[in-house]
């Protein structure tokens, strides 16, 4: 009869004790932190495209799912070895949809450069995606510049259309 007694009692105190709260998520903390981040994409055995970051932060339990923060970003283009970067990428991996800010610029094939303030990408655009801009843009070439206040980018076509471009040839 006492150890039932002590069983009871035993079971009633730990059933009293009040559990730690969970710990509060503090949304500047992300969930996944990877620096020095290196991402190569293949198709079959070919090498398309190379990624880069200084640092890549990933949310699953602040905002929404698959928010990602990337700073010091960069994009390799295997086929003719044009480069993107950003200083500080922003978006979410499921819905495809990414904002390079602080100056983003591409290095291209013939001595082809642009830059522009800040781009949007949105893979669900067309059947590769779409890359636009309305902050401006400059885009160079030997003999050739053309500033416009903004653009789009089909990457699938590999067209571009430029809003109130003014253009300078140079023989």
């Amino acid at each position: 009869m006492v150890a039932r007694v002590r069983i009871w009692v035993s079971l009633c105190l730990m059933c009293s004790c009040s559990r730690p709260p969970q710990p509060v998520r503090d949304p500047s903390h992300p969930d996944l932190r990877l620096e020095r981040v290196a991402i190569r994409s293949w198709s079959a055995d070919t090498l398309r495209v190379v990624t880069t970051a200084n640092r890549l932060d990933v949310f699953r339990e602040v905002g929404t799912p698959g928010d990602v923060v990337v700073y010091d970003a960069g994009v390799l283009l295997i086929a003719d070895g044009t480069r993107l970067s950003a200083p500080l990428v922003t978006g979410n991996l499921f819905s495809g949809q990414f904002e390079g800010t602080g100056g983003v610029t591409m290095v291209g094939p013939n001595e082809l450069r642009a830059a522009t303030p800040t781009v949007a990408f949105d893979r669900s655009v067309g059947a590769a995606g779409q890359a636009a801009s309305d902050a401006g843009i400059v885009l160079t070439r030997p003999r050739l510049r053309i500033e416009a206040t903004g653009f789009t980018f089909d990457v699938a076509e590999q067209h571009a259309t430029f809003e109130q471009a003014k253009s300078d040839f140079t023989p």
